[in-house]
């Protein structure tokens, strides 16, 4: 494996402790503005996991089955989700099942037990078991079985990497990314369906093009924006409580996407502030696999572009304070950015 950069490093004491390299990479639909680390080709390729997400539900709006179905914003944006398992979760991925007309015995995800914590713990005083719909990938699967069912293709081997679902699905990908299809490596993702591996730089520019898919055919910009609308209308069925991600989402006001994958990549799409300036995406990847890597330098950038979120956000402002504390609320070292991110260019909306 490359050795990536340092991106930052926990001290307890004034000792270091814990150092996370990884790469990053901030771009434009059109070309990358930053690369920290190595972004592109083979020593920049990695997999996105669920990051990708958007571009595996793409296909259900484009064909307008979430307005013959009648779904909702909770339903939309469950089908990009790496949700937390909840009760509301849980009852939102049943409706979109129910709606689809499929059964929960479709969904070839697999069963564990909620992400969410404290809902694993409700189920088990509730002497319950997890389900499928507990699988943080429920609703991507609930998309994909549904759409496989509109199109009268197989509906039990809709994970295969040759069904028509996922060559929709790899398609999309190439299209926003700009990688050619034939280029996308493929292997089996943690919920059994396709997993596609790409460069960093490229994966920012499939978020910048989701943030603004301006130029696309116009069903496929039309699709992305109602998802992108979805997500930012029903953040916490994207995520869930105490998530990185929901935190940022909703510290943006509505403009930023952003979407965790499974060993420590993570991908934003933000929407610019004012009209005339270019949508934005940012794609990272710690090597050690571990969010925590990412986590200061992600704020950093969205400072960079102006962001300034606002210190009543709970989640967010913990996340941002980069002083570790113990469970007695004792402060007990830091997390440093590495000095790369004090000279970073000027920013695009400057």
């Amino acid at each position: 494996m490359h050795a990536q950069p340092p991106l930052t490093l926990l001290t307890r004491g004034g000792v270091p402790e814990s150092l996370h390299r990884g790469a990053i990479a901030v771009a434009t639909a059109e070309r990358t503005l930053l690369a920290i680390g190595a972004v592109d080709g083979p020593a920049g390729t990695t997999f996105p996991r669920s990051a990708l997400k958007p571009f595996q539900a793409l296909p259900l709006l484009e064909d307008g089955l979430h307005e013959k179905l009648a779904l909702d914003d909770r339903e939309i944006a469950l089908t990009t989700a790496s949700h937390g398992g909840d009760e509301q979760h849980v009852e939102v991925a049943a409706s979109l099942m129910r709606k689809g007309d499929v059964p929960e015995s479709a969904l070839l995800c697999g069963v564990h037990p909620p992400l969410d914590e404290s809902a694993a713990r409700r189920l088990v005083r509730a002497g319950q078991s997890a389900s499928v719909l507990h699988h943080n990938c429920s609703g991507k699967h609930a998309g994909m079985v549904i759409q496989a069912r509109h199109l009268g293709a197989p509906i039990e081997s809709y994970v295969d990497p040759d069904h028509p679902i996922q060559r929709r699905i790899r398609d999309r990908i190439a299209q926003f990314s700009g990688v050619p299809s034939s280029e996308l490596q493929v292997a089996i993702d943690g919920c059994s369906a396709p997993a596609f591996a790409l460069p960093l730089a490229s994966l920012a520019r499939a978020m910048a093009r989701f943030a603004d898919p301006a130029g696309l055919p116009p069903t496929t910009a039309v699709a992305a924006r109602r998802l992108f609308d979805a997500t930012m209308a029903a953040p916490h069925f994207v995520s869930g409580r105490h998530r990185f991600d929901l935190a940022v989402t909703k510290a943006s006001g509505g403009r930023t996407f952003c979407k965790a994958g499974a060993e420590g990549v993570v991908a934003l799409a933000i929407r610019p502030p004012r009209a005339g300036l270019p949508a934005v995406g940012i794609a990272a990847k710690v090597e050690d696999g571990n969010e925590r890597g990412y986590h200061q330098p992600i704020l950093a950038l969205l400072r960079w572009l102006g962001f300034e979120p606002p210190a009543d956000r709970e989640e967010l402002s913990r996340r941002i304070d980069a002083t570790l504390k113990n469970y007695r609320g004792l402060e007990v070292g830091k997390i440093e950015l590495d000095p790369a991110f004090a000279r970073l260019p000027r920013s695009p909306w400057a």
